[in-house]
């Protein structure tokens, strides 16, 4: 599977979401999460190839540097 084609289909579908969206849609958030976790994903892959370190990874997976 292409990470970068599924990630942009998910983000396409997520703008052309119908609306009004409902605070209890399952659906969106279902593609929501299903973008950020493949997202992440991608991420991790290109960092392993560029020989990111741990410690890079884990920054921009949202922690903080000491």
């Amino acid at each position: 599977m292409d990470l970068a084609r599924r990630i942009e289909e998910l983000s396409a579908e997520i703008r052309n979401y119908p609306t009004p969206i409902a605070r209890c849609d399952e659906q969106l958030t279902a593609l929501i999460e299903e973008r950020s976790r493949l997202m992440s994903l991608l991420n991790k892959n290109q960092c392993q190839r560029s020989g990111c370190t741990p410690e890079s990874i884990w920054a921009n997976e949202g922690g903080h540097a000491a």
